[in-house]
Protein backbone atom coordinates (compact mmCIF):
# COMPACT_ATOMS: atom_id res chain seq x y z
CA UNK A 1 0.00 0.00 0.00
CA UNK A 2 1.23 3.49 -0.88
CA UNK A 3 1.01 5.81 2.13
CA UNK A 4 -1.50 8.67 1.86
CA UNK A 5 -2.03 11.81 3.91
CA UNK A 6 -5.74 11.52 4.70
CA UNK A 7 -4.98 11.47 8.45
CA UNK A 8 -1.93 13.73 8.37
CA UNK A 9 -1.52 15.65 11.62
CA UNK A 10 -3.73 13.30 13.62
CA UNK A 11 -2.58 11.12 16.50
CA UNK A 12 -4.30 7.79 17.03
CA UNK A 13 -4.18 5.44 20.02
CA UNK A 14 -5.01 1.77 19.51
CA UNK A 15 -5.11 -0.50 22.56
CA UNK A 16 -4.17 -4.16 22.29
CA UNK A 17 -2.13 -3.31 19.21
CA UNK A 18 1.14 -5.24 19.37
CA UNK A 19 -0.32 -7.93 17.09
CA UNK A 20 -3.47 -9.14 15.35
CA UNK A 21 -6.33 -6.81 14.52
CA UNK A 22 -5.07 -4.02 16.77
CA UNK A 23 -1.70 -3.94 15.01
CA UNK A 24 -3.40 -4.08 11.61
CA UNK A 25 -5.65 -1.12 12.49
CA UNK A 26 -2.71 0.91 13.77
CA UNK A 27 -0.87 0.12 10.53
CA UNK A 28 -3.88 1.11 8.42
CA UNK A 29 -4.16 4.46 10.19
CA UNK A 30 -0.41 5.02 10.02
CA UNK A 31 -0.25 4.31 6.30
CA UNK A 32 -2.77 7.08 5.82
CA UNK A 33 -0.75 9.68 7.69
CA UNK A 34 -1.64 9.33 11.37
CA UNK A 35 0.99 9.14 14.09
CA UNK A 36 0.03 5.99 15.95
CA UNK A 37 0.50 5.06 19.60
CA UNK A 38 0.54 1.32 20.29
CA UNK A 39 -0.16 -0.47 23.55
CA UNK A 40 -0.16 -3.95 25.04
CA UNK A 41 0.72 -5.64 28.32
CA UNK A 42 4.27 -6.46 27.16
CA UNK A 43 7.07 -3.89 26.81
CA UNK A 44 8.92 -6.17 24.40
CA UNK A 45 5.86 -6.77 22.23
CA UNK A 46 5.15 -3.04 21.99
CA UNK A 47 8.76 -2.25 21.09
CA UNK A 48 8.81 -4.91 18.36
CA UNK A 49 5.50 -3.70 16.89
CA UNK A 50 6.65 -0.07 16.89
CA UNK A 51 9.81 -1.02 15.01
CA UNK A 52 7.80 -2.93 12.39
CA UNK A 53 5.68 0.14 11.70
CA UNK A 54 8.63 2.51 11.64
CA UNK A 55 10.28 0.26 9.07
CA UNK A 56 7.33 1.07 6.79
CA UNK A 57 7.78 4.79 7.27
CA UNK A 58 4.96 5.14 9.80
CA UNK A 59 5.32 7.53 12.74
CA UNK A 60 4.84 5.23 15.70
CA UNK A 61 5.43 5.08 19.43
CA UNK A 62 4.03 2.98 22.23
CA UNK A 63 4.06 1.89 25.83
CA UNK A 64 3.07 -1.01 28.03
CA UNK A 65 -0.54 -0.69 29.12
CA UNK A 66 -2.95 -2.88 31.03
CA UNK A 67 -6.28 -1.30 30.12
CA UNK A 68 -7.82 -2.63 33.34
CA UNK A 69 -5.56 -0.19 35.23
CA UNK A 70 -6.74 3.41 34.89
CA UNK A 71 -3.27 4.81 35.63
CA UNK A 72 -1.84 2.83 32.69
CA UNK A 73 -4.51 4.19 30.37
CA UNK A 74 -3.90 7.74 31.59
CA UNK A 75 -0.20 7.31 30.85
CA UNK A 76 -1.11 6.09 27.36
CA UNK A 77 -3.16 9.23 26.81
CA UNK A 78 -0.22 11.34 27.95
CA UNK A 79 2.05 9.52 25.50
CA UNK A 80 -0.31 10.51 22.70
CA UNK A 81 -0.53 14.12 23.88
CA UNK A 82 3.25 14.33 23.92
CA UNK A 83 2.95 14.02 20.12
CA UNK A 84 0.97 17.26 20.18
CA UNK A 85 -2.64 16.12 20.02
CA UNK A 86 -5.07 13.24 20.46
CA UNK A 87 -7.59 12.72 17.69
CA UNK A 88 -8.50 9.03 17.51
CA UNK A 89 -8.84 6.45 20.28
CA UNK A 90 -9.65 2.82 19.49
CA UNK A 91 -10.62 0.52 22.35
CA UNK A 92 -9.51 -2.76 20.81
CA UNK A 93 -7.97 -4.70 23.71
CA UNK A 94 -10.10 -7.73 24.51
CA UNK A 95 -10.06 -11.35 25.66
CA UNK A 96 -12.44 -14.18 24.79
CA UNK A 97 -12.84 -16.14 28.01
CA UNK A 98 -13.25 -19.88 28.54
CA UNK A 99 -15.87 -21.64 26.38
CA UNK A 100 -18.50 -23.47 28.39
CA UNK A 101 -21.55 -22.98 30.65
CA UNK A 102 -21.73 -20.09 33.08
CA UNK A 103 -22.45 -22.35 36.06
CA UNK A 104 -18.96 -23.83 35.88
CA UNK A 105 -17.02 -20.89 34.44
CA UNK A 106 -13.88 -20.19 36.50
CA UNK A 107 -14.55 -17.04 38.51
CA UNK A 108 -11.11 -15.58 37.82
CA UNK A 109 -11.62 -16.04 34.07
CA UNK A 110 -14.96 -14.23 34.13
CA UNK A 111 -13.37 -11.40 36.10
CA UNK A 112 -10.52 -11.21 33.59
CA UNK A 113 -13.00 -10.76 30.74
CA UNK A 114 -14.85 -8.05 32.67
CA UNK A 115 -11.64 -6.22 33.59
CA UNK A 116 -10.34 -6.17 30.02
CA UNK A 117 -13.44 -5.90 27.84
CA UNK A 118 -15.61 -3.73 30.07
CA UNK A 119 -13.34 -1.80 32.42
CA UNK A 120 -10.73 -1.42 29.67
CA UNK A 121 -13.30 0.11 27.32
CA UNK A 122 -14.60 2.40 30.05
CA UNK A 123 -11.10 3.53 30.99
CA UNK A 124 -10.23 4.31 27.38
CA UNK A 125 -13.38 6.36 26.90
CA UNK A 126 -12.95 8.03 30.28
CA UNK A 127 -9.49 9.39 29.46
CA UNK A 128 -10.06 10.19 25.77
CA UNK A 129 -13.45 11.89 25.90
CA UNK A 130 -12.44 14.84 28.12
CA UNK A 131 -9.67 15.64 25.63
CA UNK A 132 -12.01 15.32 22.67
CA UNK A 133 -14.72 17.42 24.31
CA UNK A 134 -12.32 20.19 25.29
CA UNK A 135 -11.02 20.51 21.72
CA UNK A 136 -14.40 19.99 20.06
CA UNK A 137 -13.45 17.00 17.94
CA UNK A 138 -12.21 13.43 18.13
CA UNK A 139 -13.18 9.92 17.13
CA UNK A 140 -13.74 7.18 19.70
CA UNK A 141 -14.08 3.65 18.33
CA UNK A 142 -15.22 0.73 20.49
CA UNK A 143 -14.86 -2.83 19.21
CA UNK A 144 -17.97 -4.98 19.21
CA UNK A 145 -17.97 -8.75 18.84
CA UNK A 146 -20.15 -11.84 18.88
CA UNK A 147 -22.97 -11.35 21.35
CA UNK A 148 -23.31 -7.59 20.92
CA UNK A 149 -26.85 -8.01 19.56
CA UNK A 150 -28.00 -11.04 21.55
CA UNK A 151 -27.08 -13.97 23.82
CA UNK A 152 -24.53 -16.62 22.86
CA UNK A 153 -24.59 -19.89 24.80
CA UNK A 154 -21.30 -21.14 26.30
CA UNK A 155 -19.74 -17.70 25.82
CA UNK A 156 -21.58 -15.70 28.43
CA UNK A 157 -18.58 -13.74 29.68
CA UNK A 158 -17.40 -12.56 26.26
CA UNK A 159 -20.82 -12.18 24.63
CA UNK A 160 -22.29 -10.26 27.57
CA UNK A 161 -19.26 -7.97 27.67
CA UNK A 162 -19.77 -7.11 24.00
CA UNK A 163 -23.46 -6.46 24.61
CA UNK A 164 -22.35 -4.06 27.33
CA UNK A 165 -19.89 -2.37 24.96
CA UNK A 166 -22.71 -1.76 22.47
CA UNK A 167 -24.97 -0.22 25.12
CA UNK A 168 -22.08 1.86 26.46
CA UNK A 169 -21.21 3.09 22.97
CA UNK A 170 -24.76 4.02 22.06
CA UNK A 171 -25.10 5.93 25.34
CA UNK A 172 -21.87 7.83 24.70
CA UNK A 173 -23.17 8.76 21.26
CA UNK A 174 -26.23 10.34 22.88
CA UNK A 175 -24.13 12.14 25.49
CA UNK A 176 -21.75 13.65 22.91
CA UNK A 177 -24.35 14.62 20.31
CA UNK A 178 -23.69 18.11 18.97
CA UNK A 179 -20.22 18.40 20.53
CA UNK A 180 -18.16 17.59 17.44
CA UNK A 181 -17.03 14.32 19.04
CA UNK A 182 -17.91 11.16 17.10
CA UNK A 183 -18.44 7.79 18.79
CA UNK A 184 -18.40 4.66 16.65
CA UNK A 185 -18.96 0.94 17.12
CA UNK A 186 -17.06 -1.52 14.92
CA UNK A 187 -17.73 -5.23 14.58
CA UNK A 188 -15.07 -6.70 12.27
CA UNK A 189 -16.61 -10.18 12.17
CA UNK A 190 -14.48 -13.32 12.41
CA UNK A 191 -10.82 -12.38 12.31
CA UNK A 192 -8.09 -15.00 12.04
CA UNK A 193 -6.06 -13.96 15.08
CA UNK A 194 -4.93 -15.54 18.34
CA UNK A 195 -8.45 -15.26 19.81
CA UNK A 196 -9.61 -17.92 17.33
CA UNK A 197 -6.38 -19.90 17.03
CA UNK A 198 -5.96 -20.52 20.77
CA UNK A 199 -9.24 -21.38 22.45
CA UNK A 200 -9.78 -22.39 26.08
CA UNK A 201 -12.78 -24.50 27.04
CA UNK A 202 -14.25 -26.34 29.98
CA UNK A 203 -13.94 -30.15 30.20
CA UNK A 204 -16.32 -31.99 27.90
CA UNK A 205 -16.96 -29.05 25.60
CA UNK A 206 -13.97 -29.33 23.27
CA UNK A 207 -15.94 -31.45 20.79
CA UNK A 208 -18.39 -28.58 20.31
CA UNK A 209 -15.54 -26.51 18.91
CA UNK A 210 -14.80 -29.03 16.18
CA UNK A 211 -16.69 -26.95 13.61
CA UNK A 212 -14.69 -23.79 14.36
CA UNK A 213 -12.19 -24.25 11.48
CA UNK A 214 -15.09 -24.67 9.06
CA UNK A 215 -16.88 -21.57 10.34
CA UNK A 216 -13.69 -19.53 10.11
CA UNK A 217 -13.04 -20.96 6.67
CA UNK A 218 -16.41 -19.73 5.46
CA UNK A 219 -16.52 -16.31 7.07
CA UNK A 220 -13.12 -15.53 8.57
CA UNK A 221 -10.79 -12.88 7.23
CA UNK A 222 -7.22 -11.82 7.82
CA UNK A 223 -6.44 -9.05 10.30
CA UNK A 224 -5.18 -6.97 7.38
CA UNK A 225 -8.54 -7.18 5.57
CA UNK A 226 -10.56 -6.72 8.77
CA UNK A 227 -8.67 -3.52 9.58
CA UNK A 228 -9.36 -1.73 6.30
CA UNK A 229 -12.82 -0.33 7.22
CA UNK A 230 -11.38 1.55 10.21
CA UNK A 231 -10.23 4.36 7.91
CA UNK A 232 -13.78 4.94 6.68
CA UNK A 233 -15.07 4.77 10.24
CA UNK A 234 -12.82 7.54 11.59
CA UNK A 235 -13.27 9.80 8.58
CA UNK A 236 -17.06 9.74 8.57
CA UNK A 237 -20.10 10.17 10.77
CA UNK A 238 -21.03 6.49 10.49
CA UNK A 239 -22.12 5.30 13.94
CA UNK A 240 -21.46 1.63 13.31
CA UNK A 241 -19.64 -0.75 10.98
CA UNK A 242 -20.58 -4.43 10.87
CA UNK A 243 -18.75 -6.83 8.59
CA UNK A 244 -21.04 -9.86 8.68
CA UNK A 245 -24.25 -8.44 7.29
CA UNK A 246 -26.76 -10.89 5.81
CA UNK A 247 -25.47 -10.10 2.33
CA UNK A 248 -21.85 -10.70 3.28
CA UNK A 249 -22.75 -13.95 5.05
CA UNK A 250 -24.01 -15.32 1.76
CA UNK A 251 -21.50 -13.81 -0.65
CA UNK A 252 -18.42 -14.44 1.46
CA UNK A 253 -19.52 -17.99 2.24
CA UNK A 254 -19.92 -18.76 -1.46
CA UNK A 255 -16.60 -17.16 -2.36
CA UNK A 256 -14.84 -19.12 0.38
CA UNK A 257 -16.30 -22.37 -0.91
CA UNK A 258 -15.19 -21.59 -4.47
CA UNK A 259 -11.72 -20.60 -3.24
CA UNK A 260 -11.29 -23.92 -1.44
CA UNK A 261 -10.93 -22.40 2.02
CA UNK A 262 -12.72 -25.39 3.56
CA UNK A 263 -10.15 -27.89 2.36
CA UNK A 264 -8.32 -29.32 5.35
CA UNK A 265 -4.96 -28.04 4.11
CA UNK A 266 -6.34 -24.49 3.87
CA UNK A 267 -8.15 -24.33 7.20
CA UNK A 268 -6.96 -22.15 10.04
CA UNK A 269 -5.19 -24.25 12.65
CA UNK A 270 -6.59 -24.06 16.18
CA UNK A 271 -5.31 -25.16 19.56
CA UNK A 272 -7.93 -26.05 22.17
CA UNK A 273 -6.87 -26.01 25.82
CA UNK A 274 -9.11 -27.65 28.41
CA UNK A 275 -9.36 -25.61 31.61
CA UNK A 276 -10.30 -27.51 34.75
CA UNK A 277 -12.58 -25.96 37.38
CA UNK A 278 -10.51 -23.77 39.66
CA UNK A 279 -8.07 -22.83 36.91
CA UNK A 280 -8.07 -19.40 35.27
Amino acid sequence: MVPSEVLSGRVAVVTGSSRGLGFAMARELGLHGAAVVLASRSDDAVAAAVERLRAEGITASGRRCDTAALSDVEALRDEALSQGTLDIWINNAGVSGVYGPTASTPVADFEHVVHTNILGTFHGARVALPVFLSQGHGDLVNLYGQGDTGPVAQQNAYASSKRWVRQFTETLRLETKGTGVRVHGMNPGLVETGLLRQVACQPGYQQRLGALPVVVGLWGQSAHDAARPVLDVVTSDTPEFRFLTKRRLVTRGLRSLLAGRLRRANRMGSEITVVEPGQA
